[in-house]
């Protein structure tokens, strides 16, 4: 279903933009089409082709949630890294800290041939079929971080990233003392539904998402999203501190799950 959902944002014109589109961008000193046009679509192709082509990737974060009702707010955190080295090999993880303040450990690994998986509130390691069916089952828990820079880097096993539904470009800012391209719209047209748990499901009447692209390195380093639900709205903040084509120490792409406690 989470799959679903991102394929369902790909903008028909982003589908059919020219190839000449990307061959004709201006280029900066490594090859890479620099960010210096107003096309919104461009700007998101060459992200995409950033993440595809890297030989590596790394990344910690943190998606910080709020929930606003009529009767107050609640929110919480969710730290995350990411490492990856191409062809295969990649482990995600995030902590759930939960809008009670109850936490939960999710991990995700892979050495390109064996999936593997662990949850702390379902303990034992998984053996999921494909690398999909381990990250797809996060998305809505992690706030999206199971998905979005994953389907950047294997977009032919993941599907797509996160290309916007109506993209248009906002003035640049700073993030964290880097100039960033943000570029806001859908990530699905609006309404839908969301799960929400086993066999429920939220309606989303309205929603924008607003992507923050560092200008230098065409690198994801914030994303912003704002729902608006039936009876409440949500917002959420997920900052990246990402990097490509560096050395990923082994301990990064280890498996890592706690060893499993021997029954009382």
């Amino acid at each position: 279903m989470a799959r679903a959902a991102w394929l369902a944002a790909v903008l028909a014109a982003v589908a059919l933009a020219p190839v000449a589109a990307r061959a004709q961008a201006p280029q900066d000193a490594n090859g890479r089409a620099a960010v210096t046009g107003g096309d919104p679509v461009t700007i998101l192709l060459e992200m995409e082709r950033t993440y595809a082509g890297c030989k590596s990737y790394r990344d910690t974060g943190r998606v910080t949630s709020l929930i606003l009702t009529d009767g107050g707010r609640a929110g919480g955190e969710k730290p995350f890294a990411t490492a990856f080295v191409r062809p295969g090999r990649f482990r995600f993880q995030f902590t759930d800290t939960g809008l009670g303040g109850d936490t939960a450990k999710y991990i995700v690994w892979s050495d390109g041939n064996e999936v593997l998986s662990w949850w702390d509130r379902q303990p034992g390691v998984r053996h999921p079929g494909s690398l999909e069916d381990a990250l797809a089952p996060a998305a809505e828990t992690s706030g999206g971080v199971s998905v979005r820079v994953p389907a950047l880097l294997l977009p032919q096993s993941l599907g797509h990233g996160p290309l916007l539904v109506a993209p248009q470009r906002l003035e640049d800012e700073a993030d964290r003392g880097v100039t960033c391209v943000r570029i806001e719209g859908k990530g699905r047209e609006t309404p839908y539904s969301l799960p929400s748990g086993p066999n429920r499901s939220v309606q989303v009447l309205d929603e924008t998402v607003t992507l923050w692209i560092d200008k230098a390195t065409h690198l994801l380093r914030k994303v912003e999203q704002h729902r608006t639900m039936e009876t409440y709205r949500s917002e959420s903040t997920t900052t990246y501190t990402p990097e490509i084509n560096v050395e990923v120490p082994a301990a990064d792409l280890a498996f890592g799950a706690p060893a499993e406690q021997p029954a009382k």
